[in-house]
């Protein structure tokens, strides 16, 4: 009868096991912290070895230290003292550019040695106005029929601020005008958009161009504005907009479809003859450029095809507004919505992340 040979474990893999249980065991629970961005260098956040029951004269002796984010020093300890301070400068803006959530964290990790320990330590970059709105295009320009009916809404630049929640956008002014006002409406987001809607009736022979101003102002404290012009030039001609069989639309759409696939086909028909009657599609500016770099809109037939690989983790519903524009001198043009639903496959595997440390 054969015998096995005993199972012999070698020193250094029990020596890297022992370290990895060790680090395991020593993590402890997240400590949270809150400061506002754009604190001096310097400033002191809160004192990290009292809050976590250190001995402030160990610190030196223990190595403790405060990792990097980003190759950035943001944060870190004054081992004389205890105190987490800001190393560098925190922009929030730079620090969580996207406006998807109104939160913005630095998640840092902490670690002493003999014996090793390691703490989770995160801190919530609360935003100040420290940005003005401001509006992509300084100047606008709007082609708009004397034949348009009064109530005829017309969609403006919407004005961007990197800054969020009450220092964001809140409000949209236009100035005096007989022939023009302004309307607000509310994003899914909270974001907010202008629209500019004819009051009373265009004559091109009494006033061919209309000179507006349009201001927005955000909701910080103090509050901080941004202007754009508005010129309206007033035409005649063509009396028959293009007009689609529906206001909205709603399709579904697999994630991770093939580049090219056909999302749906759009059809705006337009009364009038000739050049007049040909239609070309187009997003408004309502559609988010993000949706313009996901689905490509065909001009001349209205076919949306996908344009980028969708991925249902990083959005599950996506808005556009398409516009539909006769050729007509003046030309006429009719909005509407489609809503696509990302519809979510099993693509993604669990992911497990594993620190390890080894004493010198």
């Amino acid at each position: 009868m054969t015998q096995r040979a005993p199972c012999v474990v070698r020193p250094e893999f029990m020596f890297v096991f022992l370290c990895f249980l060790a680090t395991i065991m020593s993590v402890s629970s997240v400590t949270h912290y809150s400061v506002p961005e754009e604190m001096e260098d310097g400033s002191v956040v809160a004192n990290l070895a009292a809050d976590l029951g250190l001995e402030v004269k160990t610190l030196k002796t223990r190595k403790m230290r405060v990792d990097v984010v980003a190759n950035k020093k943001y944060l870190d300890i004054n081992k004389d003292t205890g105190e987490l301070f800001i190393a560098e400068r925190i922009d929030r803006e730079l620090l969580c550019p996207t406006k998807t959530t109104t939160y913005c964290f630095l998640k840092l990790d902490a670690t002493i040695e003999n014996p090793i320990r390691m703490f989770n330590i995160e801190v919530e970059i609360t935003d100040i106005n420290d940005n003005a709105p401001h509006f992509r295009r300084g100047t606008m320009h709007l082609d708009i029929s004397e034949s348009s009916p009064v109530g005829e809404r017309f969609s403006l630049n919407n004005a961007a601020d990197p800054d969020v929640g009450a220092n964001s956008v809140k409000d949209y002014y236009l100035s005096a005008s007989d022939h023009f006002a302004l309307e607000i409406q509310t994003g899914r987001d909270g974001s907010k958009f202008a629209d500019l809607v004819l009051q009373k009736a265009l004559d091109r022979e009494q006033q061919a161009v209309h000179n507006l101003i349009l201001t927005a102002v955000d909701g910080g404290v103090p509050t901080r504005t941004g202007t754009a012009s508005i010129i309206v030039r007033v035409l005649d001609v063509n009396d028959n907009a293009p007009s689609f069989d529906k206001d909205k639309y709603v399709v579904d759409v697999m994630e991770n479809s093939p580049i090219g696939s056909l999302v749906m086909k759009l059809n705006a028909t337009d009364l009038d003859e000739g050049s007049n009657s040909d239609v070309v599609y187009s997003y408004s500016l309502y559609t988010s450029e993000r949706t313009q770099e996901m689905f490509q809109l065909n001009p001349e037939n209205g076919e949306i095809r996908v344009k980028e690989m969708i991925n249902y983790e990083d959005l599950k519903l996506y808005e556009l507004e398409v516009i539909a524009s006769d050729k007509g001198h003046s030309s006429l043009s009719e909005q509407c919505r489609v809503t696509i639903q990302v519809t979510d496959m099993n693509d993604n595997h669990p992911e497990i992340s594993i620190k390890s440390f080894q004493s010198p």
